[in-house]
């Protein structure tokens, strides 16, 4: 199901070829004129699954009112990557926008906590947010306070609170996250387990953002505590979902729910 009709809205696509990753953030890429252009890569991971020497990569070049005001020292920004057998979404700033524009087309449904017995997140929240929430025309909002804690899960949506994780490392069949060591997100998935254990309706959504693999698990030879914290929170009450999102320069599919297993 085709969830957004375009990748990046309002902004010029570009397919260009990867040249190398530096700095965390930088990434030389090369335009078909053959000019050699370094664009803003937002991914703070490792992205070791995903960086292929000469790969065909896409770029969105910042409009100038953008660039205007926020000071951008670089044009555009990194968008897709290619693995070889189709594309890779490695902007992790577009992913909770993908993730809310699934869940308002109906491509990816939570139960209604009722239906589930689970307590509405909507007690959980603090007042500037349940301010937020009253202007909201569907009962969502992105980044809600939460009374008495500092954690801020990705969004509220209908009742549940959500953590929303990009998803592009592979090894074999299996999808994994993280691909990198994530003290944040370990801490993240303890905050809404023990949320969940209260009863509260809490989920993880991993959006997995590549063609390959036919399952989802933590990536434990990479961080044994997010894995340990995953497991931990789901028999709390965490929901997961694993579900599937592909990519091209003419917007973005939900491709559907994938199997997980958080004992490997």
């Amino acid at each position: 199901m085709k969830i957004l009709k375009e990748l990046v809205p309002g902004q010029e696509l570009e397919e260009v070829t990867f040249l190398r990753r530096y700095k965390r953030f930088l990434v030389d890429v090369v335009r078909k004129n053959g000019q050699t252009l370094t664009v803003h890569n937002p991914n703070t991971g490792s992205m070791k699954s995903c960086l292929r020497e000469r790969a065909r990569a896409v770029i969105s070049w910042k409009t100038e009112a953008q660039i205007k005001k926020s000071g951008a020292k670089l044009p555009a920004t990194l968008e897709l990557l290619h693995s070889g057998r189709g594309w890779i979404g490695v902007n992790t700033m577009r992913t909770n926008g993908i993730v809310l524009s699934a869940l308002r087309k109906n491509a990816l449904v939570l139960p209604d906590v009722r239906s589930v017995e689970k307590k509405d997140a909507r007690d959980l929240l603090s007042e500037p947010a349940l301010k937020r929430l009253q202007k909201s025309e569907d009962a969502a909002i992105a980044e809600p306070g939460l009374r008495d804690l500092d954690f801020r899960p990705d969004l509220y949506w209908q009742g549940w609170l959500l953590e929303v994780k990009n998803v592009t490392q592979i090894e074999g069949d299996w999808i994994q996250f993280p691909d990198a060591v994530s003290e944040r997100g370990s801490r993240h998935l303890d905050s809404l387990g023990a949320l969940a254990d209260q009863g509260f309706a809490c989920a993880v959504v991993f959006a997995l953002s590549r063609p390959e693999g036919g399952g989802f698990r933590p990536a434990s030879d990479i961080d044994a505590k997010f894995a340990q914290s995953l497991q931990r929170s789901a028999e709390m009450g965490l929901k997961i979902l694993p579900v599937r999102f592909r990519y091209g320069l003419a917007g973005v599919h939900f491709a559907g729910p994938v199997d997980y297993d958080l004992k490997s």
